[in-house]
């Protein structure tokens, strides 16, 4: 009787490395199934689908489908004001358009408006981007001072200032350095 927890000599452990938001699908599948939406997209790509205006008042609850199918389902929408709630009604024909074409097919046939508080928002979303410090600018211009093409130049340079805030303080190592 062979042992189950030995594996092939040359077989690597965990297989191919994943993104966090691969691994995030696996576990979070069974839950937003439930709740009837297809591995969370719909949640994790709101403001895509509905717009920033729309999203920050709106907020998907479940799609409830018709006994054995998958389309044609009743979207219960969370709002969070009167206001809002009567202009998602008036835009109802669109957002269940632009739902139906993220996911390409008919999910969603209606809705179901609903008012109550949303979650509170993480702020780290609408935080503006912090300034780079003058070494930093320094470092990214010399990274970039053989880079010829303006466009290319513009895009690395957008590329740049992103990843340096990203890494809070700490400079990312320079390639000539070594490191």
């Amino acid at each position: 009787m062979a042992d189950q927890n030995v594996r092939p000599a040359g077989r690597k452990r965990g297989g191919p490395a994943r993104t966090v938001g691969q691994a995030l699908d696996r576990v979070t599948a069974r839950a937003f199934g439930r709740r009837g939406f297809a591995q969370g997209e719909a949640l994790r790509h709101w403001q895509e689908i509905v717009g920033a205006l729309l999203a920050r008042h709106t907020l998907p609850d479940r799609i409830t489908y018709p006994r054995g199918q998958r389309a044609g389902g009743l979207l219960h929408l969370q709002v969070d004001n009167a206001a809002v709630a009567t202009d998602v009604q008036h835009l109802e024909p669109l957002i269940i358009e632009r739902i139906n074409g993220y996911f390409g097919y008919g999910a969603v046939a209606a809705m179901h408006i609903f008012q109550r508080p949303l979650p509170p928002e993480t702020g780290e979303r609408n935080a503006p981007p912090r300034p780079l410090t003058t070494t930093e600018r320094r470092q990214l211009a010399s990274e970039l001072e053989t880079v010829t093409d303006p466009d290319l130049r513009q895009a690395l340079e957008a590329l740049g200032r992103a990843v340096y805030r990203r890494r809070g303080k700490g400079l990312p190592p320079s390639r000539g350095n070594g490191g």
